[in-house]
């Protein structure tokens, strides 16, 4: 399981959140929504926690409010990757649709995996509304080597050349390090340009070399 994933619980299942008490209305909307069979997402586990943290988005009936749900590990179901372009396509008006799957078409020629999370995603998993005309699109790209890694950074950058919205997301390796990919693409290959890497441990602060060395086949030219 790693951060964006689906995580899917048991019919009935017991949880905790911390930013609101049982019983109240979000509490009685997350309720609602674990017993409908929606899935929650994978958030950064803490070590010291034998709960899984998972979150929640509520949707704009509730002001997208956002949940921190604990569960225990048995409750868990199932578990997705972030879902595909193509099961989005629908919710997004032709042009970015068509953006969107050429950019697919591209990272999937690579090798890589392209997926979808934030608003988007809790639309299409959903069928409720939660974004607006000029919402951002949320996606993240696994990559495992040097090449997948530039192809991925410009067909990102030609795809945000053709939205008219913001194209956000993070560009992941396969030790689950994470960078924004627009943080990325501005850096080039600025070794000691520091990136903000949000991995399964604390966000920390690491050299552009360093993140990309942390996966052997990955390795960043002076």
């Amino acid at each position: 399981m790693r951060r964006h994933d689906r995580v899917y619980l048991q019919p009935g299942a017991a949880f905790e959140t911390p930013c609101v008490e049982a019983g109240s209305p979000l509490w009685l909307a997350a309720r609602q929504w674990i017993d409908k069979g929606r899935p929650l997402v994978a958030a950064r586990q803490s070590p010291a926690d034998r709960r899984l943290l998972l979150g929640l988005s509520l949707p704009l009936t509730h002001d997208r409010k956002r949940l921190s749900i604990h569960v225990d590990r048995s409750s868990i179901a199932a578990v997705h990757s972030p879902l595909a372009v193509g099961q989005c396509l629908s919710r997004l008006p032709a042009a970015a649709g068509d953006a969107l799957r050429l950019l697919d078409d591209e990272i999937a020629g690579s090798g890589a995996r392209l997926g979808i999370f934030g608003s988007l995603a809790w639309e299409v998993v959903s069928g409720e509304a939660y974004r607006h005309a000029g919402s951002d699109i949320d996606v993240i790209c696994d990559v495992v080597d040097r090449r997948q890694y530039e192809i991925a950074l410009a067909a990102l950058a030609r795809a945000q050349s053709r939205l008219a919205c913001r194209l956000d997301g993070e560009l992941r390796l396969p030790d689950g390090n994470a960078v924004a990919w627009q943080e990325l693409a501005q850096a080039g290959c600025s070794a000691e340009k520091k990136m903000l890497v949000k991995g399964e441990a604390a966000p920390a602060l690491m050299p552009l070399s360093e993140f990309l060395n942390s996966c052997l086949s990955l390795e960043c030219a002076a």
